[in-house]
């Protein structure tokens, strides 16, 4: 329709002032989408405008008419002008960057396709099976970047080239494929119905139609037809079975009661036996019902109530009497979550994330705990250790537990043995902690792995030895005006060389330390033997010099030298109050983010995602972080920015400091003798840029990067933002934050309160252009919020955080109390029940509001109450994602917040 409409609208102008010229390229392209091949002819035949980018769209539509009227020199003739034409763009696109070049790469991609089409066309002894080509073409499709626009450019052509050429069956796929882009990505597509529209298709091909026409109909809101639809198709297909019942089931709708939805699932299962998405969509559904037992017996009477009236909802006879057995509920969800992990690794992160949470629940709840860690144990015989290695660092904080201590040393052992070099970095820090019986744990699970053989033996003491030099490192103190170490001379160990000293480790990298797992879709391929680890980087020597920076911590710039003589430096520090494993934790908890981003098409198409790097715990207090190259300070560059456009004009932070403790209104000093003498300068940074293109998409990345960071650290009480913490990449703009101590809040219980929830200062309005934090930023800030608080995703992120619960930080229990352990506990379940608040909608900053004089005096608020702010008082708990991002950025750029953060932070840059 929308191409017909503008198709006549162009028709219709008549020929005023060239703009049938100009619009002739969405003349052409709109004729050849409906094949409307006179219309095409008239298209061409159009006066053309200037030679520009839009004449690709003539070219093709001259390709395609090629096609269609089976004249293989014209086209021929037709393809060679238009790859000349486009090769000319890439190689001009190309000398910027690939991502400028990667639009006309995907043109000669549709070119290349169209011109293998019409070769295997023109070959007589080519008979292709009905969707043979189509299989291949979309394969080939599917390796292009995973956007709207890309993938679109490219299926179009495809789809009208098929039917020309008469291969309707491989059309067919291509235009399916089409439609489910479209669904996936939020883009209103029109579908017929397939009873009309693939009609003369194959038998499979209709049954995925009828599938996609189903769920199209429930992503528009009209669910009961589309439950209708999957009820009347189910009776014959067990996968449209499988969705209706899903769907039936899901919280929001709860159409089937417990006995129905059981033998629904049960027989779907029979006829699916293979099928990853029916064992895991049972397993979900009985982890639904688990839920709201568990909550019923471990809330107060009310919420106990609560969950009995969701029982009897659900056909429960009495509200005192449990409808499930229980234990049957536990081992089957357990089962039915690890069994999909045997047949499809889709959801690997979401089910054992998932599965450790429930084992943890069942403990704490003493509900059939037994049981339940007996069905992992009896599950993870038939699992290779690359699925367990995904969650190693959750199994290791977990182990603690008295309950699960035996099954999860088993399982953490299994992946030592499997993968000694990767998993050692990960278990350094129970061998190392503070607490002794972390220690000893550590010191029992590493030995009985190196008494498995020689080999074990050589890495584990090799790993021990070298991660005890390199604590000695963390911890060394140098003396005052020394800004470099010699590892010879101090810690000849970490040099290297032959004898003793010498050792061979992995290099701690965060992309070599993660398993890079291929997709799973069969028991066969999940027992297959794979390589997780493809690329392996190690290191035998670290440079000899090391720089030691001014910080109070004096954290070091560690080298290793790889065994090609690569250079990859590391920062080793030790904390003298804080705990690292905030910031291995942090890292976790981003990897997770970045997952659920991934899987939303708004957040993929923004490029939405955040800049992570591995963290090794050598001690609570101590380790290695990952250097992220080519990135710089947000106050290094601004500074040097103000050095270059205002030369004379910036104040020292201690001047400014002078000037606030003289002051008697910290607003009006703030707003008018700071503010006025040091102007926003970072947007200067970006117009370096020589290419327009270039400078737009690095602001874009800019912008967009810091609303995902401004949430998210809201989101965990991320404080201490000030212009060190925070560095921006070099190349594309992108934020990058570093330094995660000040977590959960703690920013708002230092001496002087941090009043803002992140930092969005007048340098950071202004990088993002005249709109500001408007449009673009917004918008992303938006999307992020609505992602973080997606009711499955809330889950997922709440798990990975419970391991601050079994494995409490230790400014929590380092208190001199008999209970200082179970004190820690709860404090984690209080600072974990703040980031479920936060992802409900609750908000405990905001903008300062002042009354008058007048109104003052006519308050009926004590003189108390009206001089307390926002800050730390919990409100608004449902607000809309919307009306909750409005409120934090209000907050964020109230100048009567920002005068009051402590002068080090630098509100005024």
């Amino acid at each position: 329709r929308r191409f017909e409409s503008s198709l006549r609208l162009i028709q219709g102008l008549g020929d005023e002032e060239g703009a049938r010229a100009r619009l002739k390229p969405f003349a052409v392209e709109a004729a050849w989408q409906l094949s409307s091949w006179d219309r095409l002819q008239d298209a061409l035949q159009m006066p053309s405008a200037e030679e520009g980018e839009d004449d690709f769209r003539v070219s093709l539509g001259k390709s395609l008419l090629a096609v269609h009227k089976k004249e293989p020199e014209t086209l021929k003739t037709a393809l060679s002008e238009s790859m000349l034409q486009v090769t000319r763009s890439v190689a001009s696109a190309a000398r910027e960057s690939y991502t400028r070049a990667y639009q006309h790469l995907l043109k000669l991609h549709v070119l290349s396709e169209i011109a293998w089409l019409s070769g295997i066309r023109a070959d007589s002894g080519q008979h292709p099976a009905p969707g043979a080509l189509a299989k291949k073409l979309l394969a080939r499709c599917n390796a292009t970047a995973p956007t709207y626009l890309g993938r679109q450019s490219v299926l179009s052509p495809l789809r009208v080239a098929l039917l020309e050429m008469n291969l309707t069956e491989d059309a067919k796929q291509v235009e399916l494929e089409f439609i489910r882009l479209s669904r996936k990505h939020s883009f209103p597509i029109v579908m017929e119905h397939p009873a009309t529209s693939f009609c003369h298709a194959s038998q499979e091909l209709q049954v995925r139609a009828q599938l996609e026409w189903g769920k199209l109909l429930y992503t528009r809101d009209f669910r009961h037809d589309a439950l209708q639809h999957m009820t009347k198709l189910g009776t014959r297909y067990p996968k449209a079975r499988l969705l209706g019942t899903r769907w039936a089931t899901e919280a929001s709708s709860e159409l089937l009661i417990p006995k129905v939805a059981e033998a629904e699932f049960e027989e779907i299962k029979d006829k699916l036996p293979e099928d990853e998405a029916a064992w895991f969509y049972h397993a979900s559904y009985l982890d639904q019902l688990l839920k709201e037992q568990m909550t019923s017996r471990s809330t107060s009477g009310d919420a106990a109530g609560g969950a009995a009236s969701r029982g009897l909802r659900r056909g429960q006879g009495s509200a005192s009497v449990c409808p499930f057995d229980l234990r049957k509920l536990v081992v089957f969800t357990l089962r039915g979550y690890l069994q999909a992990l045997h047949r499809g690794n889709k959801r690997l992160h979401f089910i054992l994330n998932r599965v450790l949470q429930l084992a943890w629940d069942c403990c704490e709840l003493n509900l059939h705990k037994v049981e339940a860690l007996n069905e992992i144990e009896q599950q993870a015989l038939t699992m290779e250790p690359w699925m367990w290695y995904v969650v190693l660092p959750q199994l290791i904080s977990r182990v603690h537990n008295p309950d699960m201590r035996k099954v999860f040393t088993n399982l953490i052992m299994s992946v030592m043995s499997k993968y000694p070099h990767h998993a050692f970095w990960h278990v350094v820090q129970l061998v190392r902690s503070g607490n002794k019986d972390h220690q000893r744990l550590g010191h029992e699970m590493t030995l009985a792995v190196a008494r498995q053989n020689s080999e074990h033996h050589r890495v584990m003491s090799t790993y021990a030895n070298l991660c005890g030099e390199l604590n000695n490192l963390a911890t060394a103190n140098p003396p005052d005006g020394h800004y470099t170490m010699s590892l010879s001379r101090h810690f000849p160990v970490l040099v290297g060389g032959g004898g003793r000293t010498k050792w061979k480790v992995l290099i701690p990298l965060q992309s070599v330390m993660t398993a890079q797992i291929p997709r799973m879709r069969s028991q066969k391929e999940t027992k297959a033997s794979i390589n997780v680890f493809p690329e392996l980087l190690f290191s035998e020597r670290c440079l000899d010099q090391v720089d030691v920076f001014r910080t109070k911590e004096r954290p070091k710039k560690l080298v290793f030298q790889s065994q090609d003589g690569r250079e990859y430096p590391f920062l080793c520090k030790a904390e003298r109050r804080g705990d690292l494993r905030k910031d291995s934790r942090m890292m976790l908890f981003g990897t997770m983010v970045n997952q659920l981003l991934e899987q939303n098409p708004d957040a993929r198409r923004r490029n939405l995602r955040l800049i992570t790097f591995n963290v090794v715990i050598l001690q609570e207090s101590c380790g290695l972080i990952e250097w992220v190259s080519k990135t710089r300070g947000l106050r290094h560059i601004i500074d040097e920015l103000w050095k270059r456009f205002r030369a004379g004009h910036q104040q020292s932070v201690r001047e400014i400091k002078e000037i606030f403790d003289h002051s008697k209104d910290l607003h009006e000093t703030f707003t008018k003798q700071i503010l006025p003498r040091h102007p926003p300068v970072l947007h200067r940074w970006f117009a370096q840029c020589t290419d327009p293109s270039v400078w737009l998409a690095k602001r874009l990345t800019f912008s967009r990067s810091q609303a995902l960071w401004c949430m998210l650290g809201y989101i965990v009480g991320l404080g201490d933002r000030h212009g060190e913490n925070i560095l921006l990449e070099t190349e594309t703009g992108r934020m990058v934050h570093v330094d995660f101590d000040c977590l959960f809040g703690k920013g708002m219980l230092l001496e002087r309160p941090e009043t803002v929830p992140f930092r969005l200062t007048q340098n950071c309005v202004a990088a993002m252009g005249v709109t500001g934090i408007e449009g673009v930023f917004r918008r992303s800030c938006e999307l992020s919020m609505e992602v973080l608080r997606d009711k499955n995703n809330k889950q997922t992120l709440l798990s990975v955080l419970h391991v601050y619960i079994a494995d409490p930080l230790i400014e929590w229990t380092a208190r001199q109390h008999k209970d200082a352990e179970e004190i820690g506990i709860m404090q984690a379940r209080v600072t974990i029940g703040d980031v479920e608040k936060k992802l409900n909608g609750m908000l405990n900053v905001g903008a300062v509001v002042r009354l008058g004089p007048r109104r003052e005096a006519e308050s009926v608020l004590s003189p108390e109450e009206r001089g307390r702010g926002l800050l730390g008082r919990d409100r608004g708990v449902g607000l809309s994602v919307a009306g909750q991002v409005d409120e934090l950025l209000k907050a964020a750029m109230c100048k009567r917040n920002l005068s009051e953060m402590y002068v080090g932070w630098q509100p005024w840059v």
